[in-house]
């Protein structure tokens, strides 16, 4: 029992501010964008940076619903929803996938990645669908390397 009590301080802890994950100048340098400093959007585990008709969100899973974040992600990942596109990509924590509206190209497109226990998502909107692909997984992967 002891021996758990004292391993606890030295596992990772998981980021709980979404708005120190990602800087303006690595969204800026994304996204060709100058971007206001970010704000949190309802709580710290989300936050928003917005400028020049682009809008980059990044939400970290909580626990909700009886879910972790690992099974809302494999739930996500495999579910099939009407008008909902999820598409896997590689290269980003230890499994990502990409989410966006079917037949929609500039309604937003997110990056949802796992990575260990933590899952977060990178959302962007005002993109054109193929060009939000590469703006968020390259913002995938500069958060992911701070969990």
């Amino acid at each position: 029992m002891l021996l758990l009590l004292c391993a606890g301080p030295l596992l990772a802890a998981e980021p709980t501010v979404a708005c120190t994950l990602l800087t303006q100048a690595q969204i800026g340098a994304a996204t060709g964008a100058t971007v206001g400093a970010g704000s949190p959007i309802a709580a710290p585990t989300s936050c928003q940076w917005s400028g020049q008709g682009k809008i980059v969100t990044l939400t970290i899973n909580k626990p909700r619903g009886g879910k972790s974040p690992v099974d809302q992600f494999n739930d996500g990942k495999t579910r099939k929803l009407p008008g909902v596109t999820t598409e896997s990509i590689s290269g980003v924590g230890e499994d990502a996938y990409y989410v966006y509206f079917t037949g929609q190209n500039r309604a937003g497109c997110g990056v949802v990645v796992k990575k260990g226990n933590s899952v977060f998502e990178v959302r962007l909107y005002g993109f054109d669908l193929s060009q939000a692909k590469t703006v968020s997984k390259t913002l995938a992967q500069d958060a992911a390397a701070n969990f």
